[in-house]
C-alpha cells in the first residue's frame, strides 16, 4: 500500500493513478502478464490527473479527481466510477488513505493531506472525513510540525506517515468533543531519518521520503528528488514509539536509539533512478513485493513497470503505452 498505488489483498494485481506520471487516467496491472487495465471514467474525468488512490474495507478503488473522493468497483458486475463527496475545506487534497481496521473509532474515515488556503506555503497536514453522507472533512490538530503527508495505516492499524522528509509513526487521538471543528489531534515520533539532503551549485543529490508502505516487517519508503529517485527499506519497530495509548513522550535516548536501529538496518531495494512513480508493497506468504513504474528505458517503450520480490534487482514485468 501507499498513495499512489496499491496491491490488491492476495498480491495479484495493483491499481496505479497515472497522475504521478504526467498521465491521465487509472490502471489496474495484472503482477503476473503485466496487463494493464483501465478504469471506466466517465466524461467528466477523462483528462483528469489522477495521483492518489487507497483501498477501501471492501476492495473498493477510491481516488481523488476534480476536487473530491471517487470509487471504482472493478470487481463488480458492471463496474462503475461515482462521487463519494468532495474534499472541501481542503484545497488541493492530495495522500488519500484509509482506516480500515474494523471496529475502531477511525474505521472507514478517510483521511487526505492539504491546507485550506491556495496560498499555504507547507505541503499540509491531515484532514479526516467519517463514513456517511453527512461528514464533511475535518482537520487534525498538528502542533510541532508543519507539514504531514503521505499517510497510510499497516494491516493492524498502525499509521505511518511522512514529515519533512522523513518516516514517522504515530496516531489520531480521536476527539470526544462532538462539537469541536476538528476530528482529533495527531501523535507521533520521527523513527527513520531518511532523507538524503545536501547542497552544492546544482544541489543535485537530495531526495526526501515521499512515500511509505508498511509490509511484513518491514517499512518501505519511495525516496524522490530533482530526477531521482529511490527505494527503501527499513525495519518495522516491534511496537509503535509514541501512540496516542502512550503514558508518556519519548525520552531522547528512546527516539535516538530508534532512528539509529533504523538507519543501521536500513536497505537499498533500487537506486540510480530518474524517476519512480506508482510505489506500493505487500508482503504475501513471507514473500514480499514492491512495485513501481520507473524509468523508460527501451526503445518504441513506455515506462517500465518493474517488480522486487525480497532478493536481486527488481524486474521489468511489463511497460505502459508510449505516448
Amino acid at each position: 500500500m501507499a498513495n499512489e498505488a496499491f496491491f490488491s489483498k492476495d498480491g495479484r494485481t495493483v491499481t496505479m493513478g497515472l497522475g504521478s506520471r504526467g498521465r491521465t487516467g487509472l490502471v489496474q496491472v495484472d503482477i503476473a502478464t503485466g496487463k494493464i487495465t483501465q478504469a471506466p471514467l466517465p466524461a467528466e474525468l477523462k483528462e483528469e490527473s489522477i495521483e492518489s488512490v487507497a483501498a477501501g474495507s471492501e476492495g473498493e478503488v477510491l481516488f481523488l479527481a476534480k476536487d473530491g473522493v471517487w470509487v471504482w468497483t472493478p470487481a463488480a458486475a458492471k463496474p462503475v466510477v461515482k462521487h463519494v463527496c468532495a474534499t472541501a475545506p481542503v484545497v488541493s487534497a492530495t495522500d488519500l488513505f484509509v482506516a480500515t481496521v474494523p471496529s475502531t473509532p477511525l474505521t472507514d474515515c478517510l483521511f487526505v493531506s492539504g491546507n485550506e488556503s491556495v496560498d499555504a506555503t507547507s505541503m499540509g497536514t491531515f484532514y479526516g472525513r467519517k463514513p456517511g453522507g453527512k461528514h464533511t472533512f475535518l482537520s487534525i490538530f498538528c502542533r510541532r510540525v508543519s507539514s504531514a503527508t503521505g499517510g497510510v495505516f499497516s494491516d493492524d492499524g498502525r499509521l505511518f506517515f511522512v514529515s519533512e522528509g522523513d518516516v514517522w509513526e504515530g496516531g489520531i487521538q480521536v476527539d470526544d468533543d462532538t462539537g469541536t471543528e476538528r476530528l482529533g489531534t495527531l501523535v507521533g515520533a520521527r523513527i527513520a531519518p531518511l532523507a538524503i539532503m545536501n547542497t552544492d551549485e546544482a544541489n543535485g543529490g537530495s531526495m526526501w521520503v515521499q512515500h511509505v508502505a508498511p509490509a511484513g516487517k518491514w517499512i518501505y519508503a519511495q525516496l524522490r528528488g530533482r530526477h531521482m529517485s529511490a527505494i527503501l527499506r527499513t525495519p518495522l519497530p516491534a511496537k509503535p514509539m509514541y501512540a496516542p495509548t502512550s503514558n508518556d513522550s519519548p525520552s531522547a535516548k528512546d527516539q535516538l536509539d530508534a532512528m539509529a536501529h533504523s538507519l543501521n538496518k536500513t536497505e537499498v531495494i533500487a537506486d540510480d533512478m530518474e524517476y519512480a512513480a506508482g510505489f506500493c508493497a505487500i508482503e504475501i506468504g513471507g514473500t514480499p513485493r514492491v512495485f513501481f513504474c520507473g524509468d523508460a528505458t527501451e526503445e518504441n517503450k513506455g515506462p517500465a513497470l518493474m517488480l522486487w520480490e525480497g532478493t536481486g534487482r527488481p524486474r521489468v514485468i511489463g511497460h505502459l503505452p508510449q505516448e
